[in-house]
This record gives C-alpha cells, structure tokens and sequence, in this order.
C-alpha cells in the first residue's frame, strides 16, 4: 500500500481516487442490510399467515434494489472512465522514462525485463487501481463486514461467536499457508517471465543466425527450462489457493450447521423464531464473504504491489504530467 500511495501521489490523483473509493465502499454493506431485513420480512410474513403484505413487501425492496443498483452503477461508470485515464498516463510516462534512458542504463537489464515492466507491471498497478478483488472491493470488505457484525451481535451474542469461531479458524489457515509466502513467488515469478521472454525473443529475431550455427535445440532447450521454471512457480500458487477455497467450503457449511443447531433449540423454547434464522444466516454470509474478500484482497494487493514498487523504482522522481 505504501508503494500505491506514492504511486498516486507522484501522478496527483490521490484525492480524487479516495473520494470515488469511499462513494463505492457502501454499497456491498446497503446490500447486505437489505437483503437480510427482506428475507426476515417475508418469513416473519409466512410464519405469521401473513401472506396479503407478500407483494407489498417484495415491491419495496425491489424498488430500493433498483436505486441500489443504479447508484453503483453510476459511480462504477465514473471510477472506470478515472482509472482509464490514469492507466493511459502511466503508460506514457513509463515509455518517456524508458526512451530517456542512458544506453549503459538500457543495457542494465535485458530486454525481456523492461517488457514486463511498461507492460505486466502498468497492467498490475491498473488492476490493484480498478481490477476485481483488489482495492475497490477491500473497502466495501471493510465496511460491509463491521456492519455486518453489528446487526449479527445486535440479534444474538452466541451466534455471532459461532460465526467468528469457524472464520477464525479459516483466517489462521490462510495466513499461515496461502497468504505469508505468495508476495515472494510474486516476484519470483515477474522475474522468471522477463527471463522466459528473453529466452523466447531470440528464436524469433535470429532465427536465421540460429539455423546457421545448428543451435535450434539448444535454444529451444533453454525456452523450455525457463518455461518449466515459471510454470513451477505459478503451480505453487494455485496449489495454496485450491487448498484455501477447501478450508473455506469446510469451515463455511460447519458454521451454517452450528448455527441452525443453536438456533432449533431456541425456535423449540420459544426464544427466537425461524425469520430471525434465516436472517442469522444471511448476515454470517456477508461476514464470511466480506472477510475472505478482506484476504483475498489483501493477498492480491500484496503480490501486485510488488509490481509497483518496479514502476516507482523505474519513474523519475516528481508528478507525472498529463501530456497528449
């Protein structure tokens, strides 16, 4: 986040970022609200014979919906026209800083690296920008899991620590097995790209040499020793993020069943009825799905900004003009 902040500061649009950030936060945490009173709504109807408010009910929520929709859709249109913008700016002033460049400076790094850096790494940064479970979504995470502990808490003391006793168990995994180790292989794995693009860009752009020097196999060779190496790298992280989605279903279908097992025995002494159930159920979705958003983000934030450290690192000190 560091890396970010100096980022966007040196490009002067800090404050306008944080504005539209903080006009999309809300939305998911508005949702999760609504939804939950709906369903509470339409059970405590049914459980009641209440059934003539049904299309009343329905009618009002899917109103509110709409205007839900519609605003975040009119500041989503707005946060993409701004982070266009701001891809397109960074882009050109990486292609100046590398067209600027001394010919011991260009010379300092092989060709596939500075690739990957105008290329992969402008990409990285736009997605951490604008892309999804990145920084966007981080926000709504934060504001949609704090409300939805407070409106759980709010209903039942023991089902919110049901709720937090299996996510717990879920964060501790993530941290110790998927999220410590990824921003390393991250950068692992920029470095081997640049290094397979180099492998490759010979093939292409001297073939001819390479015929006459009979040196096909062993280049292509070294193409597939660099692929090989990139693909181990890559398998690390899909593996770690398979063995997350596991721990997540587990520990998710576990705390739905203590729930509803805590919950029948307070339905059977009269405590609390099945609307107040389902509403439980529907706020603890929004916390599980808001915090491993809040993880997953985190450990996509971690390896992109490894991505924007290189474009700082590259970039001249100052703003970055907004030239045509």
């Amino acid at each position: 986040m560091r890396e970010f902040n100096r980022l966007i500061k040196k490009m002067g649009i800090r404050r306008s970022y944080l504005f539209l950030l903080l006009l999309r936060a809300p939305f998911d945490a508005l949702r999760t609200l609504m939804l939950s009173c709906l369903m509470r709504a339409v059970f405590f109807s049914l459980e009641s014979e209440n059934a003539a408010s049904l299309p009343g009910i329905c009618a009002g929520y899917g109103l509110l919906c709409a205007v839900l929709f519609l605003y975040n859709g009119i500041i989503w249109s707005r946060y993409a026209a701004f982070s266009a913008h701001a891809q397109v700016r960074l882009q050109k002033a990486m292609l100046r800083r590398l067209s600027g460049l001394s010919l011991k400076q260009a010379e300092s790094r092989c060709g596939g690296d500075w690739l990957t850096r105008v290329n992969g790494d402008v990409q990285a940064a736009f997605t951490m920008m604008n892309g999804p479970l990145n920084l966007p979504h981080l926000a709504a995470a934060v504001v949609n899991t704090t409300l939805s502990c407070l409106l759980l808490l709010r209903r039942s003391m023991v089902f919110f620590g049901i709720t937090w006793f299996f996510l717990f168990l879920q964060l501790l995994f993530n941290y110790l097995i998927v999220l410590r180790p990824p921003a390393e292989w991250k950068e692992a794995s920029l470095s081997a790209a640049a290094a397979t693009v180099s492998a490759i860009r010979p093939v292409i752009t001297d073939s001819e040499t390479i015929l006459i020097y009979d040196a096909k196999d062993l280049m292509l060779k070294n193409c597939e020793a660099h692929s090989r190496a990139l693909l181990r790298l890559q398998m690390k992280l899909h593996i770690r993020n398979a063995l997350s989605d596991m721990v997540m279903r587990l520990c998710g279908i576990g705390g739905y069943l203590a729930i509803l097992l805590t919950g029948s025995a307070g339905i059977f002494d009269g405590d609390m009825a099945f609307s107040d159930i389902v509403y439980s159920f529907q706020v603890r979705g929004s916390i599980m799905a808001g915090t491993i958003m809040l993880v997953t983000c985190i450990n996509n934030l971690k390896a992109n900004s490894v991505c924007v450290g290189r474009i700082n690192d590259m970039l001249s000190e100052g703003r970055i003009s907004d030239e045509k």
